[in-house]
């Protein structure tokens, strides 16, 4: 390409009129933002069922203990392990005691082998959740240190405990949540909807495949 030719080609681009990439369009309104929190619940509830998972109401922090207990009878849980950020008040150690139930939390595991065996060798793991998101029945997690993902994906049974205040209509809610502040982004977040679930075998569906084979959320409704 002669230098006149390659001149008048890079003349062209210069002085071509810039176009300003149009504006995005406005979202459209999303009908699930206009449920009022009971119904949210509903729409949770139902999502979720319709995925094999169970959803429970607590009025409290101390009728949550009365659900646990409900459900480790129910289940015959004999040891369980539990981590969270604070599990929204609920006293796990008593709730242990009181049931006959060997508890581990990360205060009795040492290292990364010892909570790989105790998540393993528990009949459930009961973690924290930091988001519930109604139009999917869908459980988000900020995974770390404190709240370590093999809890909820070892045993056979998770159980999930949420404050009501964390139930969002939709999934952008969470995002926006989660990822609103760049420089506190989380190296691990998950969503959640039921038990894990593969149709690789012969295309049949198959629930708990990679992960516990039963879902159980419960709602602290109050303080």
């Amino acid at each position: 390409m002669s230098s006149q030719v390659r001149n008048e080609i890079l003349s062209k681009i210069k002085s071509a009129q810039r176009n300003d990439p149009l504006p995005r369009p406005q979202l459209p309104f999303l009908s699930e933002r206009a449920l009022d929190r009971e119904q949210m619940l509903e729409r949770f509830t139902a999502e979720l069922t319709s995925q094999t998972g169970t959803v429970y109401r607590a009025k409290d922090r101390k009728d949550a203990e009365r659900v646990l207990s409900e459900i480790a009878a129910a289940e015959g849980f004999k040891q369980v392990i539990a981590v969270g950020k604070n599990l929204q008040g609920i006293d796990i150690k008593s709730f242990g005691n009181s049931n006959g139930i060997t508890v581990r939390t990360l205060a009795d595991l040492k290292d990364r082998e010892a909570l790989r065996k105790a998540a393993f060798a528990a009949d459930a793991g009961i973690t924290s959740a930091d988001f519930a998101i109604a139009e999917t029945g869908t459980l988000g997690i900020i995974f770390s240190k404190d709240q370590p993902r093999l809890a909820s994906i070892a045993p056979p049974v998770h159980i999930a405990i949420v404050s009501i205040e964390k139930l969002y209509p939709v999934y952008e809610d969470a995002v926006k949540q989660v990822f609103g502040n760049v420089n506190e982004i989380p190296s691990q977040f998950a969503f959640i909807t039921g038990p894990s679930a593969t149709a690789d075998i012969q295309a049949i569906s198959f629930k708990g495949m990679h992960g516990p084979t039963k879902v159980i959320v419960i709602f602290i409704m109050g303080q």
